[in-house]
């Protein structure tokens, strides 16, 4: 019987993700409404799928688009602690059952989302990342852009890099998006990240389809993209990668 039990959630562990993840997408999406920290004009994007001419899809989880920027942010409904900073590989999320997980660095994740973002509004709009901890635990994580939930409305409000959008420019920004939307079903969406990261693994870049290749760079050994500098996409070496060369 305990066997099965693992069995079974094994298999629904992607359900349940899933699942986790939409209750922070709501949390998120809830407080953006203006109403609840102020009237201001604005132009809201909740789960858009892009998808690139390589066949390639992007969920991205919300875009607020204001007079004072446009910003692609990424939900997190971690539970527990979490630690990390913006540069490292993995996060770690440490229950306060004393179990602990390695999860993907959202903020890598989300300059994925914001680049392509960034193509389909065109250059003149500068996107800016922002990763939101729908439990307010980031308080370990020491980036100016991964900010608690409950820092969401203040952080929208004064932010400032000198950007000053109009009504017009809002309106260009969000229709731009809008009719670039895919109509890819989140199962679908799913089914395409699985293949992505079947590609990586094989060292195949997944931006423009070249062959990553070993190239040593300031902080050691890595995988670049042999299509450099058009494609800038990089992987780390892992343990694997490491043995096996060794071995070989």
């Amino acid at each position: 019987m305990g066997l099965l039990r693992k069995i079974i959630k094994k298999a629904t562990r992607p359900i349940r993700a899933k699942r986790h993840g939409a209750v922070g997408e709501r949390k998120v999406a809830r407080k953006l409404n203006p109403l609840v920290f102020g009237k201001v004009e604005h132009r809201q994007i909740n789960n858009l799928i892009l998808v690139d001419n390589n066949g390639k899809s992007h969920q991205i989880d919300h875009i607020e688009i204001r007079e004072n920027g446009i910003f692609v942010i990424e939900t997190k409904n971690f539970i527990g602690w979490v630690f990390g900073s913006e540069n490292s590989e993995k996060w770690t999320e440490s229950l306060y059952t004393g179990k602990k997980y390695q999860v993907r660095n959202p903020i890598k994740q989300n300059k994925t989302h914001c680049y392509y973002v960034s193509k389909v509004i065109g250059p003149k709009y500068k996107v800016n990342s922002l990763i939101v901890m729908a439990n307010d635990n980031a308080d370990k994580i020491d980036c100016d852009n991964v900010i608690n939930l409950k820092h969401l409305g203040r952080y929208l409000s004064n932010f400032d890099n000198g950007v000053h959008l109009t009504i017009e420019e809002m309106d260009y920004a969000y229709k731009k998006l809008i009719s670039s939307a895919s109509i890819m079903t989140n199962e679908e969406h799913i089914q395409n990240i699985r293949q992505t990261q079947r590609e990586i693994k094989e060292n195949i870049c997944p931006r423009c389809g070249g062959k990553l290749i070993l190239r040593t760079g300031y902080s050691g050994k890595f995988y670049g993209c042999s299509n450099y500098p058009k494609c800038k996409f990089t992987k780390k070496l892992t343990i694997f990668d490491l043995c096996r060369k060794i071995f070989s």
